[in-house]
């Protein structure tokens, strides 16, 4: 197992840490990384091209794939052009859909108020495009020089560690979240199981919701219950004045129902 993770790891070190689940995972690098030492295809990494499925074989001893193709130009190292998202900023509605698309933490604002991109940290991964409702993102050229080798190791990794930072902080907010869920649903134990084997990430912890914290998130059955509890009510008060069969029953029926809810 221990081997396998080493392994998981390696792969994972090569993939851009980009997070944009063009490769078919969208909750990020690490599980497409598991499932190419599974035994997936190694070519699907849109931003790493062709070096970085070229890596992935000669490190599995696998043949060699020609990379999925990406709809920007092709750069002197290989991989696509790099991207950068750029908000309107007189446009912007302030919604905050963008941030909580985005992997890396690379958009700030708050709610009603202008958002911007923090470019040095965005990897263009597009995932802040499609929440937003008004159109107001737009992806431009990264005008700065192909990034040597390590740079690229460096930026990764400083990517790899805000995307865990990430998860923990949406794994925090998951249980008292108000609103619809941006992105897809994280794989948080996977992340939390590779967190724990390595020092150079952020830790990820799952977070189990408390019994009573269940009990009092509960509320239809809050609300039913006091429906109930006002139907026994009613028809106490009117069988004391005048017996009904029907009600009689309907009375023990309701009296049931209350039992089961509260044994729940």
């Amino acid at each position: 197992m221990n081997a396998q993770i080493s392994l998981i790891q390696q792969v994972d070190a090569f993939l851009p840490q980009t997070q944009c689940g063009l490769c078919g995972h969208r909750d990020g690098c690490l599980p497409y990384a598991k499932s190419i030492v599974e035994g997936e295809a190694a070519n699907k990494c849109v931003p790493g091209g062709q070096p970085v499925a070229d890596a992935i074989a000669q490190l599995l001893d696998r043949p060699s794939l020609q990379a999925e193709q990406s709809v920007w130009p092709i750069q002197s190292d290989g991989r696509p052009q790099r991207m950068k998202a750029v908000i309107r900023e007189d446009e912007c509605i302030g919604c905050t859909k963008c941030i909580s698309a985005c992997p890396v933490d690379a958009i700030i604002g708050s709610g009603k108020l202008m958002h911007t991109v923090l470019t040095d940290l965005c990897t263009g991964c597009e995932l802040c495009i499609a929440p937003c409702p008004v159109d107001c993102i737009d992806l431009v050229e990264d005008l700065n020089p192909i990034p040597s080798e390590a740079f690229r190791i460096q930026e990764q990794n400083d990517l790899r560690n805000r995307y865990y930072a990430h998860i923990q902080r949406e794994e925090q907010r998951r249980i008292t979240r108000k609103g619809p869920i941006v992105r897809a649903e994280i794989d948080t134990e996977l992340f939390a199981q590779f967190s724990a084997q390595s020092n150079s990430v952020p830790t990820v912890e799952v977070v189990h919701k408390a019994p009573e914290l269940a009990v009092k998130l509960d509320a239809k059955s809050t609300i039913e219950l006091a429906k109930i509890r006002t139907q026994i009510k009613k028809l106490e008060k009117q069988l004391s004045v005048r017996e009904d069969q029907t009600k009689r029953q309907q009375l023990v029926e309701l009296n049931q129902q209350l039992i089961s809810l509260q044994g729940c």
